[in-house]
C-alpha cells in the first residue's frame, strides 16, 4: 500500500512547533496510559463486588493484558509498514470505544468481554507512543526530556488513583473509564495535524500467523494456571496445547519474512536484555497493581481511597527513578541501569512483604512501595530505550511491540501466578518479591556492562513532521 503525503519532508528531530505539539500528543497517549492503569486499579474491587463477580477479579486483568499482548505484536509490523500514525489512531479509537463499553457493563463477564477489545487497542497504542518518541529525540536527547515525559506520567499516576478512588466513592466506578475520553480525543487530533510518516515505497503485507499462535499459547498457558474454573485434566490439556503452539510458533518465526522480533536481533545482548527486563517490569508493576489495592482492602480493612493511595508512591517513585534512568544508562550502561534499578526494586519488594504480612501500618507499607517503584522505574525505562537505539529505524517499531508484549507477558503470568495462592496473603506478597530479584541477577549477567553504540541510521529518521 502507498501512502501519499502533502508535508514537507524535514528532520523529525529537528525542534520547532510541530515536534513540540507530536510531543504533546506522545505525552498525552502516556497519560491515558497512566490513567488506565491507575484509575481502574483502584475501583476494581468495588466494582467486581458491586457486579457479583469477585471470583473472577484476575481475569478483569488477565484479559486486558492478553488483549494487549496481541495487539502490540500487530502494532510492530503495522507501525513499520503502513506508518506510525496510522496505528496510534486506530489503536486509540478501538481503546476509546472498549473504554466506553466497559462504563457500561452490567456483569463481570460482559466487563471482561469489553477489557478485551480495550486492551486490544492499547496494545496498540502503546508502544506506537514509545516509537514516536524514539523517532523524535536521540538518546542523548531523551536524557534531558525525560524529566517532562516522566513528571507528566508521574502527575498523571499520582492524580489517577486518588480520582479512581474519589470516583468510585463519591460518584460510580463507571466514571473510572469515562475519564480518559477527552485525553484520547485530544491526543488524535494533535497527532494527527503535527505527525506525518515517510511515503511507502511498497506494498505491506500483515503478517497475522504469528502474533495469533503467540497469543494462543499465552491464553493457553493462562488456561493452564487458571485453578478455579478447569479441572485437572483439562489444565493438563491446556498446558500441552500451550507447548506445541509454543514449538509450531518457533517453527512459523524461523520461517517468516517478517517475525514479531527478527530473530537476529536477539544476538544483540541489548535487546536480549530488554526482552527478559520486559517480562520483569511488566510482572512486578502489573502484579503490585493489581494485587496491593485488593490486598489492602481485603486483608487490610481500608477503605478505596486508602488503597488508591497505596498506588502514589510506587508510581512517584517510578516516575522520579524513571527521570533518572537515562543518565545512569549513559554512565553505567544497562547493566547498572536495569540490574541495579531491579535490585532496589526487590529491597522495596521484599519490605512491602514483610510490611503487609507483619502489619506493620500504611507508612511502611507506602515507603516500601516508593522504594519499589524508585528501582523499577530505570530498570523498566531504559530496558525500552537501549534496544530501540541499537537497531535501525525500520525494525525500531517491531522492537519496540516485542519488549512492550513482553511487558504485557510478564504482567499476565504474575497476575496468574498470585491468584494461584488466592487468599494466601503471605505466599502471593513472596511470590511478588521473588520476581524483580530474579531480573536483578538475571540482568546482572545478561546486560552489557557499558553502553553500546547508537545505531547509525538512527540520527537520519525519515519520519516526516507536518509544516
Amino acid at each position: 500500500m502507498r501512502v501519499t503525503t502533502t508535508a514537507r519532508v524535514v528532520d523529525v528531530r529537528a525542534p520547532g512547533p510541530a515536534r513540540r505539539m507530536a510531543t504533546v500528543a506522545v505525552l498525552l497517549g502516556l497519560v491515558m496510559a497512566a490513567f488506565e492503569t491507575t484509575v481502574v486499579t483502584t475501583a476494581m474491587p468495588t466494582l467486581t463486588a458491586e457486579l457479583g463477580g469477585r471470583h473472577l477479579y484476575a481475569w478483569v486483568f488477565t484479559a486486558f493484558f492478553l488483549a494487549s499482548t496481541l495487539g502490540v505484536l500487530l502494532s510492530g509490523g503495522l507501525a513499520d509498514g503502513i506508518g506510525r500514525r496510522a496505528t496510534f489512531l486506530g489503536g486509540l479509537g478501538l481503546f476509546l470505544l472498549g473504554t466506553i463499553l466497559c462504563g457500561f457493563s452490567v456483569s463481570v463477564p460482559e466487563l471482561i468481554a469489553f477489557r478485551m477489545l480495550q486492551g486490544l487497542g492499547a496494545g496498540a497504542l502503546q508502544p506506537t507512543t514509545l516509537t514516536i518518541s524514539s523517532d523524535l529525540y536521540s538518546l542523548k536527547e531523551r536524557a534531558a526530556i525525560q524529566g517532562v515525559f516522566t513528571g507528566s506520567w508521574g502527575a498523571a499516576s499520582v492524580v489517577g488513583p486518588l480520582l479512581g478512588a474519589f470516583l468510585t466513592q463519591h460518584a460510580s466506578w463507571r466514571w473510572v473509564f469515562w475519564v480518559n475520553v477527552p485525553v484520547g480525543v485530544a491526543a488524535a487530533i494533535l497527532l494527527q495535524l503535527s505527525y506525518r510518516d515517510p511515503p511507502r515505497r511498497a506494498a505491506h503485507q500483515l503478517e497475522l500467523t504469528g502474533p495469533l499462535l503467540a497469543g494462543t499459547t499465552l491464553a493457553l498457558t493462562l488456561f493452564a494456571l487458571e485453578p478455579h474454573h478447569l479441572a485437572g485434566l483439562l489444565q493438563l490439556l491446556a498446558a500441552l496445547g500451550a507447548g506445541a503452539v509454543a514449538v509450531a510458533l518457533v517453527q512459523q518465526q524461523r520461517r517468516s519474512g517478517r517475525p514479531v522480533l527478527p530473530l537476529h536481533l536477539l544476538r544483540d545482548r541489548t535487546v536480549l536484555s530488554g526482552v527478559v527486563g520486559g517480562l520483569v517490569s511488566g510482572g512486578v508493576l502489573y502484579g503490585a497493581s493489581a494485587y496491593v489495592p485488593l490486598w489492602l482492602v481485603g486483608h487490610g480493612q481500608r477503605t478505596a481511597l486508602v488503597a488508591g493511595a497505596a498506588l502514589v508512591p510506587l508510581l512517584v517513585g517510578w516516575a522520579v527513578g524513571s527521570a533518572l534512568g537515562v543518565r545512569v544508562l549513559l554512565r553505567g550502561g544497562l547493566r547498572a541501569s536495569a540490574a541495579g534499578g531491579f535490585a532496589v526494586a526487590a529491597v522495596g519488594a521484599a519490605l512491602l512483604a514483610t510490611a503487609l504480612v507483619r502489619g506493620w501500618g500504611d507508612g511502611a507499607t507506602f515507603s516500601a512501595l516508593a522504594i519499589l517503584g524508585f528501582g523499577l522505574g530505570p530498570a523498566a525505562s531504559t530496558c525500552i530505550f537501549a534496544p530501540q537505539q541499537r537497531v535501525p529505524w525500520h525494525e525500531r517499531g517491531a522492537v519496540t511491540s516485542a519488549l512492550y508484549a513482553n511487558r504485557m507477558l510478564g504482567g499476565s503470568l504474575t497476575i496468574a501466578l498470585l491468584n494461584l495462592a488466592q487468599g494466601q496473603l503471605a505466599v502471593q506478597a513472596a511470590l511478588l518479591a521473588c520476581v524483580p530479584l530474579a531480573g536483578a541477577l538475571g540482568l546482572w549477567r545478561l546486560a552489557p556492562p557499558t553502553l553500546a553504540g547508537e545505531y547509525a541510521e538512527s540520527a537520519g529518521s525519515e519520519a516526516l513532521i507536518s509544516k
